[in-house]
């Protein structure tokens, strides 16, 4: 079963989550050695994140604003609470967005990656 890759995207982890778990799933009936998948998607599985649908719905609201792929998964991934954690996430970006915008960011990231304690 070779694979030709086609293209390259940033990725958040439940993302990479939910793809690991489909290629793992539809290698279980084949002989294919799976071991880096396998510790891959273990360590995904031990990092709190959000639900891969919501986080496939905040990636959208994320990309609306203008941020970079890049940006966007390491929003996803880090969930960050405050307005200096975001900023630290924008590295990638040409110019940072609005205060008015990276709050709604941050509202974005509580709505749909709720938080925990």
């Amino acid at each position: 079963m070779p694979y030709k890759i086609l293209d390259y995207k940033e990725v958040s982890n439940p993302i990479a989550k939910k793809i690991l778990e489909e290629y793992l799933s539809k290698l279980s009936d084949t002989d294919i050695p799976a071991e880096a998948a396998s510790s891959a998607l273990d360590y995904l599985n031990s990092i709190p994140s959000c639900e891969p649908d919501k986080a496939e719905e905040l990636e959208k609201k994320l990309k609306e604003l203008n941020l970079r792929d890049i940006t966007v998964a390491q929003i996803i991934n880090i969930r960050p609470k405050t307005l200096d954690e975001l900023r630290m996430l924008l590295v990638f970006e040409s110019t940072v967005p609005d205060e008015d915008v990276l709050n709604k960011i941050l509202e974005l990231v509580q709505e749909y990656c709720e938080q925990e304690a």
